[in-house]
């Protein structure tokens, strides 16, 4: 990270504090304001290794200097569950250059596009209740947590790499929430536990999380997602990609000056069907929904 003076922007600085702060995607504190170090003038660095287990996501730096001068520099990197970045350039011819684009941005594309891809290739329940203990068969009676939801498996929304609900203490982004209407007609926060993603074994609790909820409810409501039996994760990561590179590509071919250096020999084709990787992403999403019936 270079640091610059203010009247000379040109010229790199040193100063007499430079802090790191890293923010996981729940935005709890990794590395809290540890001191960075100079390997040059005006240059420092923090090396910090993330966890083989690492949360996927938008993950934010803060590095703050002091002494001379007081600056902010806030940041952000993403944490996908592959090397995207690799899988676009090659899809799109760039090589690994960033004479066009830079890794960050497409990061931040990747990110974007993700998040749709995951809304396209599952499909949603609202508003709807649970089914009773798988066990024992019970319902809101005042005493059972156990439920099931309608349908199944459960899908990571949130593309985090894991499924949690509400009631979860890990969870800082929820793939299944639910509310409940009291004897009073009243809305009320519950929270969600998920026993097992695939069978859609779930608790159900008051909003303190260890309570049942009251026989005497007006109503208990689910929202979450669910995927196919046929969900292929490579079928999904190559419609990320194609839906990243759709993005990519309406951005290179925006620009003020384009060259054929930029975006190499995929340039022409890029012109001739601008919707040529919406296409593929559409293709690919419609392959991975699809249903396979078998069976005599």
């Amino acid at each position: 990270m270079d640091v610059r003076s203010p009247d000379t922007p040109s010229i790199l600085t040193n100063v007499t504090d430079m802090t790191f702060t890293l923010y996981d995607p729940c935005n709890f504190i990794i590395v809290n304001a540890q001191s960075m170090t100079s390997d040059a003038t005006g240059k420092y660095f923090y090396k910090h290794t993330l966890s083989s287990t690492a949360t996927y996501g938008r993950y934010k730096t803060r590095a703050i200097a002091t002494g001379g001068s007081y600056a902010v520099i806030d940041n952000e990197f993403f944490v996908m569950p592959w090397n995207a970045v690799l899988d676009i350039r090659t899809t799109m011819g760039l090589g690994t250059d960033e004479k066009s684009i830079d890794d960050d941005a497409i990061n931040h594309i990747t990110w974007n596009s993700y998040q749709y891809a995951l809304r396209d290739i599952f499909t949603h329940h609202y508003v709807e209740s649970p089914n009773p203990d798988p066990t024992n068969g019970y319902m809101f009676n005042g005493t059972n947590t156990s439920f099931k939801t309608k349908y199944y498996p459960l899908a990571d929304i949130t593309g985090d790499g894991n499924i949690w609900g509400s009631g979860d203490t890990v969870s800082c982004g929820s793939d299944i929430t639910c509310y409940w209407v009291d004897n009073n007609g009243r809305h009320q926060e519950g929270k969600v536990k998920v026993i097992s993603p695939l069978t859609g074994e779930i608790s159900i609790y008051q909003y303190d999380g260890t309570s049942a909820i009251p026989q005497d409810n007006e109503g208990v409501y689910l929202d979450y997602w669910v995927r196919s039996w046929r969900y292929d994760e490579y079928l999904f990561q190559q419609a990320v990609v194609r839906l990243a590179c759709h993005e990519i590509s309406r951005r290179l071919t925006t620009l003020d000056k384009v060259t054929l250096a930029d975006i190499r020999n995929n340039n022409p084709i890029i012109m001739i069907n601008p919707n040529l990787f919406m296409n593929e992403y559409q293709r690919y999403i419609k392959r991975n929904r699809e249903m396979v019936l078998g069976g005599v």
